[in-house]
């Protein structure tokens, strides 16, 4: 097998539990926790990071429009700020393409990304992020990411002939993952009688379709050199990254059903793997770590990163694929379904890749064939793609 060309090293992660709320912490008092146990992990000296990338979207979770003021103030790294990065659920991980894209370029040896969410700043998430809608169009009816996932979740199903019950069975598997995952907000598995019984919030999502409101933290430190030789090198070989149409309705057009057939994901992968040197996906990767606040959304990107061959997600998740014993697992943590803080969430992804390509996921590792990882993160309605290659 063809090795790629590093661009970055792995050498340190942390992440806090995810939890509905973390009252006993500060949004500064979740970033020095992930940053200091990150360079920790990696066995780095403070003074030896120098860069610092801060990932946070949205802030009105915080009631803080520029978190970066206060919320970094001696990070390690802090005093070489790189900047923040706010695409929504995308900003970890496109702050980690840029953490890597500094490392590759020879400008900084060292960069810490960081990442935290306190959903319990605000008494209502759900009003707190709609107040990120054009307040003289997109206000007019009920738009928020629920409503939005249902429009996709209904027209694959008309797509693809399918019921509730095909569906449910993607939500079955990634709440049998978090049982494994001590990060997991929510560990407790479920059947899909339960997923269907579950109350109806925008139809036909249901609640256990949806992720919980989550707070959590996220820190991952790369590097131009691969680190402590006693643990298996992991680096990110290659990204792509797409952005799509502002608004739905200009992706719900003649000749652009991008909004929900995946096409703008499919782009990012392709660029993504592209750069990694991958030309079959669904052979040449061991695992998948990809973003899937709803279960429509792991199925839309399993087709989008070509990683299903051809075949339907829902009925292949249905006939075993993609679970934690088959040959290529997609989200073994349990992914975003069993916990979403919406900044750290593309970074998580990236620190569960990383451990189960090193064989330290602990009691949730999975067996893989090819030590090769896809990860990925979705911002705002379905326009902003991450995607990420990592590789042992």
């Amino acid at each position: 097998m063809n090795k790629a060309r590093p661009l970055a090293h792995v050498l340190g992660t942390a992440q806090v539990p995810m939890r509905t709320r973390l009252p006993d912490l500060t949004y500064a008092d979740l970033l020095g926790r992930v940053a200091h146990q990150a360079i920790e992990d990696a066995q780095v000296d403070a003074k030896d990071v120098d860069g610092l990338i801060l990932a946070m979207s949205p802030t009105t979770t915080l009631g803080v429009d520029e978190p970066q003021y206060w919320g970094i103030a001696g990070l390690p790294g802090s005093n070489r700020f790189l900047g923040r990065v706010h695409v929504l659920a995308a900003s970890s991980l496109a702050a980690f393409r840029l953490a890597c894209s500094y490392v590759a370029s020879g400008r900084k040896k060292r960069v810490l990304v960081v990442a935290a969410d306190l959903a319990d700043e605000a008494p209502s998430l759900t009003g707190a992020l709609g107040q990120l809608h054009d307040p003289f169009t997109e206000r007019q009816v009920t738009r928020n990411a629920i409503t939005s996932a249902a429009v996709q979740m209904s027209a694959y199903m008309a797509r693809n002939g399918l019921d509730e019950a095909a569906m449910a069975g993607v939500v079955v598997k990634n709440r049998a993952n978090g049982v494994l995952n001590a990060f997991a907000q929510l560990r407790q598995a479920v059947t899909v009688e339960e997923v269907l019984a579950s109350p109806i919030i925008a139809w036909p999502i249901k609640r256990m379709d949806s992720s919980p409101r989550s707070s959590g933290a996220a820190a991952v430190l790369v590097g131009s050199e691969p680190g402590d030789r006693t643990r298996t090198a992991v680096y990110a070989t290659g990204f792509g990254s797409y952005a799509g149409g502002r608004t739905i309705g200009s992706r719900m057009v003649a000749n652009d059903n991008s909004y929900l057939d995946g096409s703008d994901l499919a782009e990012a992968g392709r660029r993504a793997y592209q750069a990694a040197g991958l030309e079959d996906p669904a052979t040449e990767l061991g695992l998948a770590e990809v973003y899937a606040s709803f279960g429509i959304l792991e199925l839309m990107s399993i087709e989008a990163l070509r990683l299903n061959r051809g075949s339907n997600a829902a009925a292949l998740i249905r006939d075993g694929h993609f679970h934690r014993d088959s040959d290529l697992p997609v989200n073994p943590s349990g992914g975003a379904t069993c916990g979403s803080p919406i900044s750290s969430t593309g970074l998580i992804r990236v620190i569960e890749a990383a451990c189960q390509l090193r064989g330290e996921a602990g009691e949730r590792q999975v067996s893989f064939k090819q030590p090769r990882a896809v990860v990925s993160a979705i911002g705002a309605a379905f326009q902003i793609h991450e995607v990420g290659i990592l590789e042992a």
